[in-house]
C-alpha cells in the first residue's frame, strides 16, 4: 500500500496483518518497507514490478491544508503520483487498486446524496481527488486493466492524527492532555466523524471482496455537530469550560450518505462520536501509564 507509514496507512497495516494478508508499505518515510517518492513513476514502476502485489490501497496523499499551501506539490503528488500508480499497477498485472478518495472530491451537496452525486470538488485537495476518480474510471475500462474501487472517505480521526484538517482534533487533544479551558470552531453544519479503524476495515474488506469493473463508494461514519463533541467531553470532564467560536464548515460532501457499501463490501462505519472520543481518552490514558511505569 502507498501512504503506509501514515495515520490511516498505519490502522490498515495492523489490521491487514491481523486478517493475515501480506502487506508491504511504500511511502516517503524512512518506516515504510518500500522507501519511494510515489511521484517518481520510474522509482514507483520499479518497485510494483518487483514486489508483483495482487492489490494495492492508494492512500499517499498531500492532504487539505498541505495542498492549499503548495498546490503545485499536491498536483505533483496526489494527480501525478496517482496516475505513475495506476500505469504501473496496469503494466505489472494487479488485480485491484483501492483507491482513498474524499468526500471533498464530491463538494457541498444535499443532504441523502449517495454513489452517484456529481464530482464537484471546492478545494485544491478534492480536485486532485475528483482527478483519481476520473482517472480510474477511465483507466479501467482498458484491456487487462485491474479493476478500481474508490472510497470517499470524510473526516476520519482518531488519536495519533497529525496531518490534513485538524482544527477540531486539535482541540479534542487539548481536553484529553489536561487543559480545561479550551476555544472551539461550532461549524455551522453537521459533518461526517468516520472512526480510524472503521475506515481501515472498509479497506480491509475492499481487498478481500468482490468488486466490478469499477465503483466509486461513500464511506459515511456518524454525521454530527462539533458541539456535540464538545458536549460529551463536558460529560466526561465536568471542569471543562468549553467557548464555541462561529466557523464555516469545510466545503466538502458532509450530505454524503452510505449507499452500496454494504453490498459490495459487507460493512459499513458503525463506531458512534461518543464511543470514538472515549476511545481517544482511553488511548491517550494507556499512553500515560506507559510513559509513567519504570
Amino acid at each position: 500500500m502507498t501512504g503506509g507509514t501514515g495515520f490511516l496507512g498505519s490502522a490498515l497495516v495492523k489490521q491487514a496483518r491481523a486478517s493475515g494478508h501480506e502487506t508491504l508499505s511504500l511511502d516517503a518515510d524512512p518506516r515504510a518497507d518500500i522507501v519511494c517518492d510515489v511521484a517518481d513513476p520510474a522509482a514507483l514502476a520499479a518497485a510494483v514490478a518487483a514486489t508483483q502485489p495482487r492489490a494495492i490501497v492508494h492512500l499517499a496523499a498531500h492532504l487539505t491544508t498541505a495542498a492549499d499551501d503548495d498546490p503545485l506539490e499536491a498536483v505533483r503528488v496526489n494527480a501525478l503520483g496517482t496516475a505513475a500508480l495506476f500505469v504501473a499497477a496496469e503494466r505489472a498485472g494487479v488485480e485491484r487498486i483501492v483507491y482513498a478518495s474524499s468526500n471533498a472530491a464530491v463538494g457541498p451537496c444535499p443532504q441523502g446524496s449517495g454513489d452517484a452525486t456529481p464530482l464537484d470538488p471546492r478545494s485544491i485537495y478534492g480536485v486532485t481527488k475528483a482527478f483519481g476518480e476520473q482517472l480510474a474510471r477511465a483507466m479501467s475500462t482498458r484491456p487487462g486493466a485491474p479493476r478500481y474501487l474508490a472510497l470517499r472517505f470524510g473526516w476520519v480521526y482518531g488519536p495519533g492524527r497529525r496531518r490534513g484538517w485538524r482544527d477540531v482534533q486539535q482541540v479534542i487533544e487539548q481536553v484529553i492532555a489536561g487543559e480545561r479551558h479550551v476555544r472551539y470552531p461550532d461549524l455551522d453544519a453537521a459533518i461526517d466523524w468516520t472512526w480510524v479503524d472503521d475506515a481501515a476495515a472498509a479497506l480491509v474488506q475492499s481487498v478481500e471482496r468482490r468488486l466490478p469493473t469499477f465503483a466509486a463508494l461513500n464511506v459515511v461514519g456518524d454525521r454530527r455537530l462539533v458541539r456535540d463533541a464538545f458536549a460529551h467531553l463536558q460529560r466526561r470532564y465536568p471542569d471543562l469550560v468549553s467557548e464555541p467560536m462561529t466557523a464555516e464548515t469545510p466545503p466538502s460532501g458532509w450530505g454524503l450518505v452510505n449507499d452500496r457499501i454494504f453490498s459490495l463490501l459487507g460493512a459499513v462505519p458503525t463506531t458512534r462520536l461518543e464511543q470514538g472520543l472515549d476511545r481517544m481518552i482511553a488511548a491517550a490514558a494507556t499512553v500515560q501509564r506507559n510513559v509513567e511505569s519504570p
